[in-house]
């Protein structure tokens, strides 16, 4: 299995599992998520943004948050 497909396998299980993800697992899966998109669109020639229309900076801000403890799980 490829590490995309790795990837989405993990975040499909913790989806099913969200009530026992904790705040470290959540933070970690959304910053890998970030990783995951930015090589994806680097691949397939996406240029980088940094608009507020992009999903990657609101996955960054949640990640943040939760750092922080400024955001809950939920």
């Amino acid at each position: 299995m490829t590490p995309t497909n790795e990837f989405i396998a993990e975040l499909v299980r913790a989806a099913n599992e969200v009530e026992k993800l904790r705040g470290e697992e959540a933070r970690r899966l959304l910053n890998r998520a970030i990783t995951t998109i930015r090589d994806m669109r680097e691949t397939i020639g996406i240029p980088h943004s940094n608009t507020a229309a992009d999903v990657v900076i609101d996955l960054q801000t949640t990640a943040v948050a939760l750092g922080l403890g400024n955001r809950s799980l939920d």
